[in-house]
Order: C-alpha cells, then sequence, then structure tokens
C-alpha cells in the first residue's frame, strides 16, 4: 500500500512515490499528491539555503510579485516558492541555474543532456579545487548546484562569478544572482510550475554533509582562479550574459573537455562545429588590426600578439587561418608585432612558436592552474615601457613559482583594499602611502614575486610621485605595527633595497577570501600625476559596471567630497560617464589625456634627470673599486675608509634612501 501522507492545506492522501506529479489548477487542493517528500526536502533546504528570513511564491507558477511575499518556515508552500540568494548584499551561497531553456535557445539536439554535462562539469571543478557542493533536479531537466562558503561574501563579487559562469557555460543562468534585491532560487523540495518538484541528485546524507561543512577561502580563491578568462571577458564593455554572448557555441566542446588534434601540416588545433570561422573577442580584433591595446593588461606588444594568437586558438582556428590572415593583410598591425623578423619564414616560424606557447597556456588553464596570456612567458632580464614607464623585469626561477607569486600579489592587494576602506590612514598622508603600496605592487606584478628590489626611482615611476616622498613612506611603512611590507635588505652598490609584500594579520581574512580584480594591478598611471589622487582613485574602482554615486566614497576610501571632486576631475576629461544606474568608465584612453597635458614630455624629463644621476653613480663606484680593489659593488656597501678619502657623495647627503637606480 502506498505511504499516507499530509498535504500543506493540511488534508490527508496517498503519497506518490515519483517526481512528475500534476501540479493543480489555481485554486485545487495538493491532497493525496505526494506532499511528503517536497515537504521533508523543503524543511531540510529551504532556511539553511535561503538568505534571510523571507520567501517569495508564485501563485501563477511563474511571477514572484511582491506581495506575494512571507516569512520563511519549515513549512512548504501550496505555490511555486523561491527563497532569496542575498540578505542585505551578502550570501554564502552560489546558486549555480543550469536551464534547459537556454540550452533549446543554443540549439542543443538534447536539452537535458547538455544541462546534465554542464552542471556535472561544474559539480568537477568545485571538486577539483578541494570543495564540496550537490545538486537537485527539476521535472524539465534543469538543474541547480549549490556552493556554499564559510563566509558571507558580498553581491559584487557573487554577481562577477555567475556572470562569468554564464560566459563559460551554455546552460548557465545568472539572474538568481544578478540582482541583490530580487535574486530568487527554488531550494529542494520547491514545487514546479509544470510539476513535481525539485528532486535531489545527490544523495540525501551527502547534501545534508555539504550544507553543514561549507567551502573555505581556498575554494572561492581557486574558482576565482579558475574562472579568470571568463571573469575578464565579463569585463567587456558591451557585454551582456542575458543577451547570449559566450565564449562558445552549444555544439563546441566546454573547456574543461578540450580534445586536441593535428591538422595536415602536424600544428595542433582545438577541433570545433563546421561552419564560417568564428569571430575573435571585439579586444582582439581591434589589436590584431589596428595595434591598439590596453596598456594595463597587457605589458608588451609581445605579450598583446600573444592574445591574439591564443584567442584565435582558443575559437578553433588552425595556424594557417592566422598565417592567412597575415599574408592576405587583413591584419596590417598584427604584422607590425614581427617587423623584427627578416622575412616571411623568421615570422612564420615566430608565429608558430606563439601558437605553441598558446596552446600551453589553454591546455594549463584547463588543468585548473591559473594562468594566463597576459603573464610573460619568457626569460632573462626584461625593459620594458610600463604606462610610459621604463622598468628592468627579472622573472622568477620556474614558471610554477611565478603563478604562485601572482596568486600572493592579488591575496595582499585584498587585505590592502580593505585596509584602505577601513581608513587605517588618515589625513593627507593616507593618499601618499597608498599611491606607494601600488606601485610596489606594481613592481611584485611585473616581477612575478612578492620580493622585490626596485629603487625609489622606480617605485617614484610607478607611483607618480617625487624620488624622496617615497623613500620617506617607505621608512614609515616598514615601521609600522603589523606592517604590509617587509625591509628584507639594505642597498649595497648598485642593488636597490629588498622588499617583501605581506599580509598584516589584522586582514588575512580578507586577503583569504579575495576578490576578483580585472586588469593588471597596482601603479598609479602618469595621467594622474597631473589629475590627482583623488581622480586616480575613483578610476580605480569605475569600470563596465555601473556605481552608484552613494556607494563611491566606501569603495574609493575617500570623503563624499574627495570623491565628488575625482569624479567632476574626471567627467571634464570624458575619463567617466554617469549613467541612469550609476558611474562608469568613459570612452576616453588615459593615454589621450596625459597627451594633452603634457605629461610624457614631463615623465621624459624626469626619467633623463634619473639616468643622468645614475651615470653619474656608477663613475662614482668605477673611483671606489680603484681605491678599494677587494670592493664588490654587487655584495658590499662601499668601505668606510674609501668614503674618509673621497667624501660621502651627494646621494648620501641628500638622498640617504640609496643611491639613483633607474633602468639604463
Amino acid at each position: 500500500m502506498p505511504p499516507f501522507g499530509v498535504s500543506n492545506e493540511g488534508e490527508t492522501g496517498i503519497a506518490a512515490t515519483n517526481n512528475f506529479i500534476p501540479l493543480p489548477r489555481h485554486g485545487e487542493s495538493h491532497s493525496g499528491q505526494g506532499t511528503l517528500t517536497a515537504a521533508r526536502l523543503w524543511a531540510l533546504f529551504a532556511p539553511r539555503l535561503g538568505a534571510g528570513d523571507r520567501v517569495r511564491v508564485a501563485k501563477d507558477g511563474r511571477n514572484y510579485w511582491r506581495r506575494d511575499e512571507r516569512d520563511l518556515t519549515t513549512r512548504l508552500p501550496a505555490h511555486v516558492a523561491a527563497v532569496f540568494v542575498y540578505h542585505h548584499g551578502m550570501t554564502n551561497l552560489l546558486p549555480a541555474d543550469f536551464d534547459t531553456g537556454k540550452a533549446v535557445a543554443a540549439g542543443a539536439p538534447d536539452p537535458a543532456a547538455l544541462v546534465e554535462a554542464e552542471a556535472a562539469d561544474f559539480a568537477a571543478l568545485i571538486c577539483s579545487l578541494g570543495g564540496e557542493c550537490f545538486s537537485d533536479v527539476s521535472p524539465n531537466g534543469g538543474r541547480h548546484v549549490y556552493v556554499l562558503w564559510q563566509k558571507k561574501v558580498s553581491y559584487g563579487e557573487t554577481r562577477r562569478l555567475g556572470e562569468a559562469l554564464a560566459r563559460r557555460y551554455v546552460t548557465f543562468d545568472p539572474s538568481p544572482v544578478q540582482n541583490c534585491h530580487e535574486g530568487l532560487i527554488r531550494p529542494p523540495g520547491a514545487w514546479h510550475r509544470r510539476g513535481g518538484y525539485q528532486q535531489l541528485a545527490d544523495d540525501l546524507d551527502t547534501a545534508l554533509w555539504v550544507v553543514d561543512h561549507p567551502n573555505g577561502p581556498e575554494v572561492w580563491s581557486g574558482l576565482v582562479d579558475a574562472l579568470q578568462p571568463e571573469l575578464e571577458a565579463a569585463e567587456l564593455p558591451g557585454w551582456k550574459p542575458t543577451q547570449g554572448n559566450r565564449t562558445r557555441s552549444a555544439k563546441e566542446p566546454g573547456p574543461h573537455a578540450a580534445e586536441w588534434a593535428k591538422d595536415e601540416q602536424g600544428e595542433v588545433w582545438h577541433p570545433r562545429a563546421d561552419g564560417p570561422l568564428p569571430r575573435l573577442s571585439p579586444r582582439l580584433e581591434l589589436i590584431a588590426c589596428t595595434g591598439r591595446y590596453d596598456a594595463r593588461q597587457y605589458g608588451s606588444p609581445s605579450e598583446a600578439r600573444q592574445a591574439v594568437v591564443a584567442g584565435a586558438l582558443a575559437c578553433g582556428w588552425r595556424l594557417a587561418d592566422v598565417a592567412g590572415r597575415m599574408r592576405a593583410g587583413d591584419w596590417p598591425s598584427f604584422v607590425a608585432f614581427y617587423d623584427r623578423y627578416k622575412d616571411d619564414a623568421e615570422r612564420l616560424k615566430a608565429l608558430r612558436a606563439d601558437w605553441k606557447n598558446a596552446h600551453l597556456w589553454i591546455a594549463e588553464r584547463e588543468s585548473g592552474r591559473e594562468v594566463h596570456t597576459r603573464e610573460r612567458t619568457h626569460r632573462g632580464v626584461r625593459h620594458l615601457q610600463v604606462e610610459g614607464v621604463p622598468v628592468e623585469v627579472r622573472p622568477p626561477t620556474t614558471d610554477d613559482e611565478g603563478i604562485g607569486e601572482l596568486q600572493k600579489t592579488r591575496a595582499w592587494y585584498s587585505a590592502l583594499v580593505v585596509a584602505v576602506r577601513l581608513a587605517r590612514w588618515k589625513g593627507k598622508k593616507a593618499c601618499t602611502i597608498r599611491r606607494v603600496l601600488l606601485a610596489m605592487l606594481k613592481a611584485a606584478q611585473l616581477s612575478r614575486s612578492t620580493t622585490i628590489a626596485f629603487g625609489v626611482r622606480h617605485l617614484a615611476l610607478l607611483a607618480g610621485l617625487d624620488e624622496s616622498t617615497v623613500a620617506k613612506t617607505l621608512k614609515l611603512l616598514r615601521q609600522e605595527a603589523d606592517p604590509f611590507i617587509d625591509w628584507v635588505a639594505e642597498h649595497r652598490g648598485e642593488r636597490a633595497d629588498v622588499y617583501r609584500l605581506i599580509v598584516p594579520a589584522a586582514y588575512a581574512e580578507a586577503a583569504a577570501w579575495r576578490r576578483w580584480q580585472a586588469g593588471r594591478l597596482g601603479g598609479i598611471h602618469p595621467v594622474f600625476r597631473a589629475l590627482g589622487p583623488a581622480a586616480a582613485f575613483v578610476y580605480e574602482q569605475l569600470g563596465t559596471e555601473p556605481i552608484r554615486t552613494v556607494d563611491l566614497p566606501y569603495l574609493c576610501g575617500l570623503s563624499d567630497t574627495t570623491t565628488d571632486k575625482g569624479l567632476k576631475i574626471l567627467g571634464e576629461f570624458g575619463m567617466a560617464e554617469r549613467t541612469p544606474q550609476g558611474w562608469v568608465r568613459g570612452p576616453v584612453d588615459p593615454l589621450l589625456v596625459a597627451d594633452q597635458l603634457g605629461v610624457p614630455e614631463i615623465v621624459a624629463e624626469i626619467v633623463k634627470k634619473y639616468r643622468k644621476q645614475r651615470k653619474e653613480y656608477k663613475a662614482f663606484l668605477k673611483i671606489v673599486e680603484a681605491l678599494e680593489p677587494e670592493f664588490d659593488s654587487e655584495d658590499y656597501s662601499i668601505p668606510e675608509k674609501v668614503l674618509a678619502v673621497l667624501g660621502p657623495p651627494v646621494w648620501f647627503v641628500s638622498e640617504p634612501h640609496g643611491p639613483p637606480w633607474i633602468g639604463a
């Protein structure tokens, strides 16, 4: 005999054993429709997954009106119901909603199968990061994968992850995480508008264990790393997940299921569905056709060209397709990236090497490693122009070491953001301290190491400050209690002071739950030498997603008055725009504004002065070596007996922070 159950209305009846219970029309009773399992699941999971203590019901099965909001209890509502994802802009849940409707819109021959495959792929990604999750399935084949966190995270960070997942997975619906106030998700046990309920796809005991053991910061950070390419793509202007933009079609393999093959020439490629050659992203098309690229994303022309090659490979192009575009003259600026090679044969050889590097990067990304084409793969010392500033970069010993160090710098930046918003530094010195710390972060990013040896002049160029100001600020920072930097070694001869970025204990948790940060981190663009620090810190926060005016002071770590001043300056030069939803970055490139204000000429004069000082200092060291044959400028400071003969050089008197150190 079938088990006896109790309906939502309190009436008794026969309990059905399957998940295809016909939901009655409005006004009919649920009597005898098997609510036991659904009610039990709702009671176990809805209060644990829902944010806050409210729930919304959809009496018509589709629309969740505010007037139909009620208290969230363990009692299963009589209608289709959903719990809130956010409460006061925070959540400890990432609800991954895989929708059969999106699979149908994408032309999938078996929508339910595609949903199941992509939900399983996402669950496997979480497990590969050492995390736990569980899922449910609706009667029409849609699936939810629930990932819970030990700590509540903000709406902005969760929304970014959701939109990145929508770019990775064809069937992912980001809407539950896109609305801070209206974001809803049907939990296990909730009725479905087509009949039946959200049924667990995992064992009940396993799901309960997952709920009771939420994931820690290592899983969060790992997911941020794994989704880095999609997070960056979601920052592009004009991209909207709800309009169906994505990196691949429903017929193409997912990023964790790539199958590599070799073409007729033996070159590796990513097989794709038949049809016209896919277009590159607008950003890569712009680089290939015009040669223009954002210096905050690509540190050199070689990195920009490598990004184009990697994008082509990821889209399913063959090496011959790229070479054909170059020969046909469709990408004149891309060809110019290879100008230093003397003939077509040499250029093709270099392109083939870039193609192999791109394959290595994509394969590493699919294996879960955090890498990106923006990060340099070349060995040896490199002299680069970073936002108009010359810098010298010495890479780490191994790629693995470099990747780990980059993750540390991002965690360090997360700690810095919290310190700024909590007003760790006050008064006029606060802006100077932030500029110096951002310069050190830029140095660490360029070096791919948290241990850096950039002289005060290098840091002064990156911070847009005078070198003496930088030296005084560094001394102040290293004397702080619970500091952000550790003074590892004093300058010796030609070698600069060595510092290490460290996360203060007070912000260790913030560093563990690190935020996604778009583009290259750190440094102050040279244009802000003219526009000022207020504009710099406001511009740092602006992106393609609108930010409300009322929220900007907190995000920027500035007062209301200073924030308004920064917005006014940026608006005058077209670097910030106000939309009905809030402020976004304007269309005007900072480099164009810098040219208008004569900033490149100012920086060129400063660099010229630094190089002159460097030359004079080298001449002084040669005199020292002549007087003291055992002197080693790489390992020893200047002997006291030599100073007694020559007297202290001008650098020791006027600038006790160290010798003039700037790339030749």
